[in-house]
């Protein structure tokens, strides 16, 4: 079981590096080549439309990366106060205990929230995409936060307060 999970972390791994490389790509050559359009006098109406569609994958899979990795911003001020290990553990656990909570009540939020946007049908104003494209990535981002969430709580009972860059969704 442990080394399907590695698996699977893995493969998520590769896939949320290719979304990024790939979303921030598009993005700068879009907006490259809006600067250029606006330089040549030339009309790209919609252009914000498809940056904000591709800029929803790039900020949410990068945010599950950061969590993955343990390098998301963190107001942690207690460890420069705090020498003792175990209040080191006891705080890691609440505070992880505390970010799982919020992070599974937010993942049912979104599951609530695409849904409902699913079935509206909406779409785009300019090129009537469905909206759901860019909706999708705040689901799948809050859903793998909570199992980073998860995996990070599991660590802090079992082992403490460890340094959790690089670390392995297992």
């Amino acid at each position: 079981m442990v080394k399907l999970l590695r698996s699977l972390d893995r493969f998520i791994e590769k896939l949320q590096n290719w979304i990024l490389l790939l979303t921030g790509t598009a993005i700068t050559m879009m907006i490259l080549v809006n600067a250029l359009f606006r330089f040549l006098k030339v009309d790209w109406f919609g252009s914000e439309e498809l940056i904000l569609f591709v800029a929803f994958w790039l900020y949410f899979t990068g945010s599950a990366c950061a969590s993955r990795e343990g390098t998301q911003i963190s107001a942690d001020m207690l460890t420069l106060f705090v020498k003792n290990p175990a209040v080191l553990r006891a705080i890691s656990v609440v505070k992880d205990l505390v970010s799982l909570i919020m992070a599974a009540v937010f993942t049912g939020w979104a599951v609530r929230f695409v849904r409902w946007q699913y079935q509206l049908n909406a779409t785009s104003a300019v090129y009537k995409l469905p909206t759901i494209i860019s909706l999708i990535p705040i689901l799948i981002c809050f859903a793998l936060w909570t199992v980073y969430l998860l995996r990070d709580l599991l660590r802090s009972f079992t082992k403490g307060e460890e340094p959790r860059e690089g670390a392995e969704a297992v």
